[in-house]
């Protein structure tokens, strides 16, 4: 994923955020979506700042798509501005200043004067991580399911919760919470149902999945049905379903890493994640790279291996095979380069002999006297 370069014309030194921004924008987003726009407005005071979606989802703690979501969210409300290339892939971003100073008088009266956040290289909007059974495969287009429930009226809600099967799901979810709905709440499962299309057995087995999993924030239930919707995941089989390939991908990383008698954490599931789907690894290639690290480190560490499948997935490995041939590159590259060290030890090593025996002769480069041993002997006996 390339990175895109954030820059501006000035550096301040500080990070201003508009009181437009508070008053009027900031009370209807969500949180999250509130972070990552704080976020870039802190990069627009690092010039030349490399800047990804990575870095930026690693940096909040979110996953990628959830940063997505928030730049897909900003644009609907008239803050942010993507720009694509002629292949459709995100190469820009445009923070729009939202008191309405400046020249640019072609978008609303309250947010004008578009400051650049151009990008130096082109980059792929693809889909991120996911954070549960049924996540959706990678790819390359920002999609159009909706990203968030809409404000909708009291007649609509009173309207939906007045069907009996749906009279049953309210009474199902408080049971699970232990408490009533709240508005927000009501509407997130309106939104569901409406806009995601999603039939009232399925969201009583997302609701309750999810919350047996110890995820009784309906924020991530959200996120959990805009994943299934993008997978097309449109009925509780298909939902058993995902949830069972997932069950058994964890379960296969857990035995390569040695790993039993206890659960993951959510850090090393989102690493799996990773894996499997942003980076779309086979399952066997994500074991090898476990079986190496405990070979390495002795220990299961997540860190270790993510180092190992990022290398790969650089490389494009998707076989064995592309490891063999991997491995046979660096054995090569490594063969090479003990002979060369070798070589210039061997040759640093005969230097420095030749040099020894012309230190070791300078005390005979001098004309040597030729004595006759007998005379001098009859000489001294002579005396």
């Amino acid at each position: 994923m390339a990175d895109i370069m954030l820059h501006t014309s000035s550096n301040t030194g500080f990070t201003c955020v508009s009181n437009t921004f508070i008053d009027d924008f900031m009370k209807d987003a969500n949180g999250e979506y509130v972070k990552v726009y704080l976020y870039l407005l802190r990069c627009l005071n690092k010039d030349g700042f490399e800047f990804s979606i990575s870095q930026l989802a690693d940096c909040l703690d979110h996953t990628e798509k959830d940063v997505m979501r928030a730049f897909t969210y900003w644009e609907k409300v008239g803050l942010l501005r993507l720009e694509y290339s002629p292949d459709n892939e995100l190469s820009g971003i445009y923070l729009v200043d939202v008191n309405g100073n400046g020249s640019d008088k072609t978008e609303s009266p309250v947010i004008s004067n578009i400051t650049s956040l151009n990008s130096s290289a082109n980059f792929t909007a693809a889909a991120p991580v996911a954070t549960m059974a049924g996540a959706p495969a990678v790819n390359n287009k920002i999609n159009t399911i909706p990203t968030t429930d809409l404000d909708y009226t009291s007649d609509q809600i009173t309207s939906f919760f007045s069907d009996s099967d749906v009279i049953d799901l309210k009474f199902s979810t408080e049971s699970y919470l232990g408490r009533a709905l709240t508005r927000t709440e009501a509407n997130k499962i309106y939104f569901w149902h409406n806009d995601l299309h999603m039939p009232v057995d399925l969201i009583e087995y997302l609701i309750g999945s999810c919350i047996d999993n110890g995820h009784k924030s309906f924020h991530y239930m959200n996120t959990v049905a805009i994943n299934w919707a993008e997978e097309g995941i449109n009925s509780v089989e298909a939902a058993v379903n995902a949830s069972s390939a997932r069950n058994n991908t964890v379960y296969s990383i857990m035995k390569a890493f040695g790993i039993s008698g206890r659960d993951l954490v959510q850090s090393e599931l989102d690493y799996i994640e990773k894996w499997t789907v942003a980076y779309g690894m086979p399952v066997d290639i994500v074991c090898e790279a476990c079986k190496r690290t405990i070979l390495q480190t002795n220990k299961p560490s997540f860190k270790y291996t993510d180092s190992i499948v990022e290398s790969w997935h650089k490389s494009s490995v998707k076989t064995m095979e592309d490891i063999a041939q991997l491995d046979q590159k660096h054995t090569a590259a490594s063969v090479a380069k003990i002979s060369s060290a070798n070589r210039n030890r061997s040759n640093t090593t005969s230097a420095n002999a030749t040099a020894r025996t012309k230190t070791n002769g300078k005390f005979h480069n001098f004309s040597q006297r030729d004595y006759n041993f007998d005379e001098l002997e009859k000489k001294i006996l002579g005396n």
